[in-house]
């Protein structure tokens, strides 16, 4: 008896002995797989607008966990660091991956890099998915990686994630430049935020991204509810404020460095009698300070209206697209901020004249939307601008019109003298720098050159002038 239980006892052991020694084979090779895969998943994931058609195992599996570090980090959390996504250029033809992989991508779809229906999703997204598959929303069971992957339990963007692939362009500035137009034109071609998306500037990057989400949920109800096929487009938003403000350029560099930028100028005496009046109409109860008292800062009470939002040249001069060495540089620069120290995306500039129908038959109009629609990587034609209604809000209100038609400022006449002669400082020095400096990037683009130069040398002469002749013709 004692006997026969000793040998299954002995039979027992045995068996499980050989069960742990291939488990523990199988868990080995299943790790060195799932490493693989992983970094492929990864690679594909921090390059969303890149279709991968084929991969090539360059070395053994065996050799790609290269750091016990690695493999520690892994058993103790489930998550690979992030190695993948180093040293792969946005938008190359081929690309060496990590761990010996040879990717070669295919991007060209109609003459242009065709846009995924969505980011690539990792296998610990994936993973996540199948954990919280009850609480899905509609973005993340299209496509989308699971929210609560993206943004960490203190309400950050986890550490290694790559958010990039979210947003396509943005309307950046400067205010009073025609940015609502771009967005509500656009907004019939591409998927924007539909009101100022203006996060960035505090620090709430993660907060744009639940806004992305929630939009991309929008969408997909509205299309399931009506029957209709969702259309994959480009996504974009509009903060004026983005373009002078230093959290925004960091936060751009950090987390949306492909992401291409819309910028608008004009004339900065005209940007300034146009920011004031528009203050005047829509925030009646507020009484403007006069403009002797905005030359410099803005101080209480000057709603965001001075002088000092009139550096345009200092204020593009942070998206790191000049050399900044050269003390002809410099000396065009007055407020000594530092360019971003990562790159930002490409920048389409433009006049706010531009928007409007150009008096050569709409050449130079026709042209601008064409090229704002190859910048962006539009598949659609952009149809022209329409008018802007420069109402405010409560000119229906007979009496607020009338009190707000009094308080408005011609900026032109003799009491406004000492805080045109400030702005026509920046002027000079802005056109200066933007010629000379800013459209020598090939980074920087602008519809019609010579036109956009001929623009920039009216920043030479007080616009008052020509406005005095056409009032005396």
């Amino acid at each position: 008896m004692n006997t026969r239980s000793s040998g299954s006892r002995c039979r027992f052991n045995l068996l499980t002995l050989l069960v742990l020694i291939a488990t523990t084979s199988v868990s080995f090779l299943t790790f060195s797989s799932y490493k693989i895969d992983i970094i492929h998943e990864k690679v594909q994931y921090t390059n969303p607008n890149i279709n991968w058609s084929k991969r090539k195992i360059l070395s053994e599996r065996s050799k790609v966990v290269q750091l016990s570090q690695e493999a520690d980090i892994f058993l103790r959390t489930g998550k690979l660091t992030d190695i993948a996504s180093k040293g792969i250029p946005h938008g190359s033809s081929n690309t060496s991956a990590p761990g010996g992989m040879l990717i070669e991508a295919r991007t060209v779809k109609g003459g242009r890099a065709h846009k995924s229906s969505h980011p690539a999703i990792s296998l610990n997204h994936k993973r996540n998915r199948l954990l919280h598959g009850t609480s899905l929303s509609l973005a993340e069971m299209n496509g989308w990686p699971p929210l609560r992957d993206l943004i960490a339990s203190d309400g950050d963007i986890t550490i290694y994630e790559d958010i990039s692939w979210l947003l396509d362009f943005a309307i950046i500035g400067f205010a009073k430049t025609g940015t609502t137009s771009i967005l509500r034109h656009l907004s019939d071609l591409a998927h924007l935020l539909p009101s100022e998306s203006c996060d960035l500037v505090v620090n709430g990057t993660a907060k744009l991204v639940r806004d992305m989400y929630k939009d991309r949920n929008t969408r997909l109800d509205k299309a399931e509810r009506n029957g209709d096929i969702f259309e994959e487009r480009l996504r974009g938003l509009k903060c004026p404020q983005d373009v002078s403000s230093e959290f925004s350029m960091h936060n751009y560099a950090k987390y949306f460095p492909n992401t291409k930028l819309i910028i608008g100028v004009r004339h900065p005496v005209s940007w300034f009698e146009s920011l004031y009046n528009f203050r005047v109409s829509n925030v009646p109860w507020k009484k403007m300070l006069h403009t002797s008292k905005l030359t410099r800062g803005c101080p209480f009470g000057s709603q965001g209206v001075c002088a000092h939002r009139a550096n345009f040249a200092d204020f593009l001069s942070q998206l790191g697209k000049t050399p900044m060495s050269s003390t002809s540089e410099l000396r065009l620069l007055t407020l000594g901020l530092s360019p971003v120290e990562t790159p930002v995306g490409k920048v389409f500039l433009y006049d706010v004249s531009q928007l409007s129908e150009s008096d050569d038959g709409g050449i130079r109009s026709t042209q601008f939307r064409k090229d704002l629609k190859d910048f962006l990587g539009l598949t659609a034609d952009i149809p022209p601008f329409p008018a802007v209604d420069t109402s405010g809000k409560f000119d229906f209100l007979a009496p607020i019109r009338k009190q707000t038609e009094k308080d408005k400022i011609d900026i032109c006449t003799s009491e406004h003298t000492k805080i045109r002669a400030v702005l026509m400082e920046k002027a000079r020095r802005s056109s200066e720098w933007i010629r000379n400096f800013f459209l020598q990037s090939n980074d920087v683009f602008v519809s019609s050159r010579d036109h956009f130069l001929e623009l920039l040398d009216k920043w030479n002469v007080d616009p008052c002038q020509s406005r005095k002749r056409s009032s005396e013709s």
